[in-house]
């Protein structure tokens, strides 16, 4: 068999098997691993350009995708399986649907607002050379330390504003990947929270009986 029937094969095993192979986009390489894995929160309605809005923006797959016209949309990935960890320059991309290949266009790039510890701030996109369902794809980057995460800390969380208006288009997010990608960080189930607040709140009982006890001692 030639070295190209042999390349052909391996690709269709490695499609028939669900694998992915590292995404190298705009001078940018990332595993398999280094992507949102988990929706958990979205506001708004959504178009969806696959199965689910979980699945268009989780799958690793730039040929899915999801946008909205809902004022306030927004929608909260999850990083499961690694974190993003603030390391020398830009640690974070978002990728998302851009003009039609054969056109070319200076103008009328996406924007997102990204929602970081607590500090939102908005990230205009940018052409790559990429290619997907003869769409250009547009890419933006950002930095962690902005967002007052410390050097070496890392995050799990981002929540995306997928409503802002540039020039009459929205955003249409495809995938959200760590640049910089660390072990993955344990998240508190809510039954962990509650056990929590309920723990606490029997420790601040049995410290105000004892309280009690010793100014009726003194008494």
């Amino acid at each position: 068999m030639s070295s190209k029937h042999l390349a052909a094969a391996a690709g269709l095993l490695i499609a028939a098997s669900g694998a992915h192979a590292a995404l190298s986009i705009g001078g940018l390489t990332f595993a398999d691993d280094s992507y949102a894995d988990q929706l958990v929160a979205s506001t708004g309605i959504y178009t969806v350009n696959g199965p689910s809005l979980a699945a268009a923006l989780t799958d690793k797959d730039l040929s899915t995708w999801a946008t909205s016209m809902t004022p306030g949309a927004s929608v909260t990935l999850r990083f499961t399986d690694n974190s993003v960890v603030n390391g020398a320059g830009d640690d974070l991309a978002l990728f998302e649907v851009g003009h039609e290949a054969y056109e070319y266009s200076q103008e009328g790039f996406d924007s997102f607002n990204v929602t970081i510890n607590g500090i939102t701030r908005t990230y205009f996109t940018t052409e790559t050379t990429t290619i997907v369902d003869d769409h250009n794809v547009n890419m933006t980057t950002l930095d962690l330390s902005f967002f007052g995460i410390a050097a070496g800390a890392s995050v799990n969380e981002i929540q995306i504003g997928m409503d802002f208006d540039t020039r009459g288009s929205r955003p249409q997010l495809q995938l959200v990947a760590a640049i910089h990608s660390g072990a993955a960080t344990a998240v508190p189930e809510p039954q962990s929270f509650a056990m929590l607040a309920a723990g606490l709140g029997v420790l601040a009982c049995a410290a105000r009986r004892r309280s009690q006890r010793r100014e009726r001692t003194a008494s």
